[in-house]
């Protein structure tokens, strides 16, 4: 059989006019006549199969996207068709990696910023002396200290040598992007410009974005998390805000130093949770057929 290596797609039946799906292991009993491709294209697939920030460089890539063994390693990680992602297959199921943080500068700005924020916080608790006001720099440099660690091991993957080996398919990862089981496949905004690929049939648990396409199987458990980290955070800002405003007769100016910082928490946190809701099928596959309304 010619396609034993072969990633899954539509191949020559060896019937006149008939393809039949291969799913990257053996053949299925689906069937379409040669040419349907052309007529089960959405109408209008406003996200490309390969992101235009990826350009030609994902078409000369000497690698399709897909999971692959990383050469040297362990692990069976994400390729992107140009760069290893910070997602890999751990016990059985795909996941992100610890702090996977994209892009990678992203983190490292991040990092500095809330390190910069703890230095200042840690000079307003050495001028009043009081021990609460030693919480809040603590909690800024843990927080740049994590996103400087995600920023460095994203760049770090870019290191990696490209795959060498055919890619791996394990039905946890499926449906891929590219697979099709109907009439009207290719992929469909969800969210701004970040497409999802809807197979004719089902929604596949990859997103396409400007940085690539990115599987997002861990979603559901990280949309549940992120609105829970939004609200906790509106919640400790609300509380510093009132304790703040309530003890400023005997705080006097050092008020501010908890009344502005909860402020700023619990707008964070509100944006936060706004966002995460709004861009919640990137994390969470729709519940209904494209186009989304």
């Amino acid at each position: 059989m010619g396609h034993m290596n072969a990633q899954p797609g539509w191949y020559d039946a060896g019937v006149p006019g008939q393809e039949r799906w291969w799913d990257g292991v053996q053949w299925t009993a689906h069937e379409r006549p040669v040419g349907a491709a052309l007529q089960q294209q959405p109408m209008v697939p406003a996200v490309p199969m390969v992101p235009a920030a990826m350009g030609s460089a994902a078409m000369g890539s000497a690698a399709p996207m897909g999971w692959f063994p990383v050469p040297g390693a362990g692990d069976v990680r994400w390729w992107d068709g140009t760069m290893w992602t910070p997602y890999r297959l751990r016990d059985g199921k795909p996941r992100p990696d610890a702090f996977a943080i994209e892009p990678g500068n992203l983190g490292i700005v991040f990092g500095i910023v809330f390190i910069v924020l703890g230095i200042s916080q840690y000079s307003t608790y050495t001028v009043s002396g009081q021990p609460v006001f030693a919480v809040t720099p603590i909690l800024f440099f843990i927080a740049g200290v994590l996103w400087l660690i995600g920023g460095l091991h994203a760049g770090g993957l870019k290191k990696l040598p490209a795959p060498s080996t055919v890619p791996v398919f394990d039905a946890v990862t499926r449906p891929l992007p590219g697979e099709v089981e109907g009439a009207g496949a290719g992929w469909f905004p969800v969210s701004g410009q970040v497409g999802r690929w809807w197979t004719g049939a089902r929604w596949s648990p990859y997103i396409a974005q400007k940085f690539g396409v990115r599987p997002t199987q861990y979603g559901p458990r990280a949309y549940r998390t992120s609105m829970i980290i939004g609200w906790v955070l509106v919640g400790l800002g609300v509380l510093a805000a009132v304790f703040g405003f309530a003890f400023v007769t005997a705080l006097g100016w050092m008020a501010a130093a908890v009344v502005f910082p909860g402020l700023v928490l619990s707008l964070v946190g509100g944006a936060v949770t706004l966002t995460v809701y709004l861009r919640r099928y990137t994390m969470v596959l729709p519940p209904q057929a494209p186009p989304l309304r």
